[in-house]
C-alpha cells in the first residue's frame, strides 16, 4: 500500500504544480483583460476592446484547464486510492464513483418523502463479518414554487437530505417493522404503526419511534441497543434514522457531508489515509455496535 500511496502522491504533486501555474496564469490574464477594458472605456478604441476580450477568453481557458487537473486527481483518488482501502477491509467489494442506491429503494422505507430531484455517488457494496452492505452518498431535493406580489413565479429546488444511506442485509428475516428518526420524524410514514416509548426519557426525546408492535420494537430495542443507538447518533452530525424491516437495516445520515473527498492541495499520506479511514470505519461500526453478525440475526424460522 505504501508504494501505491507514494505513486499517487507523486501524481498529486505533479497535477497540483500544473494546476497552480495555470490558475495563476488565468488570474494574470483576467487582471490584464480588466485593465485593458478600463483603457477601452477611457479611449473607446475598438481594437482595445478586442484585446480585452481576447485576454478574457484566454483567462477562461486557463481556468478551465486548471479545473481539468482537479478532476483528474479526483478520478485518481476515486479510481485507485479508495478501492485500495476498501479491499483491505471488506470482502466482495464493489465501488462505483458515479453509482448509487436506487431512489425507490430508499423511498419505499417510508423514512423520507419522495424527492423531485435525486442524485447519488460513491456507491460501495461488500461483505463484512458475513453481513452484506450497500452504502452511497445521497442528495434529495424538493421543488419549491413561489409567486411574488406581481404574480411572477420562481421555482427552486431545496435540499432536504444530503448525506449517506446505509443498507445492511443479514440472514434472518423478521416479520415486523421498526422505525426510529432523530427529532420528530415529520416525513416518516407511520400509518399502521404504533408510537413507542422506551424506559429512557433521554432517548425518547431524541428519537421518534414507531413499530408494527411493541413486542417487535422491544425485541430489538434492548437496553444495550438503545445505548448503542445513542453512541451511533453521537458519531454523526445532523439527523440520523434507522429502519428495521424483513432482513434489512437501513441507516440514513442527513449531515450535509461529502464523504471520501480529498482536495488536490492536500498531501496523500498516512494522515490522508486516516481521514478516509474515518469515513469508511462508519460502515463496519454499525455492524459491530448492533452485532448484526450475532445469532440473533442468523437464518432460522421467521418470527
Amino acid at each position: 500500500m505504501n508504494d501505491k500511496m507514494l505513486a499517487i502522491e507523486d501524481n498529486r504533486k505533479r497535477l497540483h504544480g500544473t494546476y497552480k501555474k495555470e490558475l495563476t496564469s488565468g488570474v494574470l490574464f483576467l487582471a490584464g483583460g480588466i485593465l485593458v477594458l478600463l483603457a477601452y472605456l477611457a479611449t473607446e478604441f475598438n481594437w482595445v476592446l478586442v484585446i480585452a476580450i481576447v485576454l478574457g477568453v484566454v483567462a477562461l481557458v486557463m481556468f478551465g484547464r486548471a479545473q481539468v487537473h482537479v478532476k483528474t486527481f479526483k478520478q485518481l483518488i476515486k479510481g485507485e486510492f479508495i478501492q485500495l482501502v476498501l479491499r483491505d477491509m471488506f470482502d466482495n467489494v464493489v465501488y462505483a464513483h458515479h453509482g448509487s442506491i436506487p431512489m425507490q429503494t430508499i423511498v419505499q422505507t417510508g423514512m423520507v418523502k419522495r424527492p423531485d430531484r435525486y442524485r447519488g455517488e460513491d456507491y460501495i457494496s461488500g461483505r463484512y463479518k458475513e453481513v452484506d452492505f450497500e452504502v452511497a452518498d445521497v442528495e434529495m431535493k424538493e421543488r419549491v414554487e413561489r409567486r411574488d406580489s406581481k404574480g411572477n413565479r420562481t421555482v427552486t429546488y431545496q435540499t432536504y437530505f444530503k448525506g449517506r444511506w446505509y443498507i445492511y442485509k443479514f440472514e434472518r428475516a423478521f416479520e415486523g417493522t421498526l422505525k426510529l428518526s432523530q427529532g420528530r420524524g415529520f416525513h416518516m410514514q407511520t400509518r399502521g404503526l404504533e408510537k413507542i416509548d422506551t424506559e429512557s426519557i433521554v432517548f425518547n426525546k431524541k428519537f421518534a419511534i414507531f413499530a408494527s408492535s411493541k413486542e417487535y420494537a422491544f425485541y430489538h430495542l434492548t437496553p444495550r441497543i438503545i445505548e448503542k443507538f445513542g453512541e451511533l447518533e453521537a458519531m454523526h452530525r445532523g439527523q440520523i434514522m434507522f429502519y428495521f424491516h424483513d432482513n434489512e437495516l437501513h441507516v440514513g445520515v442527513n449531515d450535509r457531508k461529502d464523504y471520501l473527498e480529498l482536495p488536490l492541495n492536500k498531501a496523500v499520506n498516512d494522515q490522508s489515509l486516516k481521514d478516509f479511514q474515518a469515513d469508511i470505519d462508519l460502515i463496519p461500526a454499525i455492524i459491530n455496535e448492533m452485532r448484526l453478525d450475532s445469532r440473533k440475526f442468523k437464518k432460522e424460522e421467521r418470527i
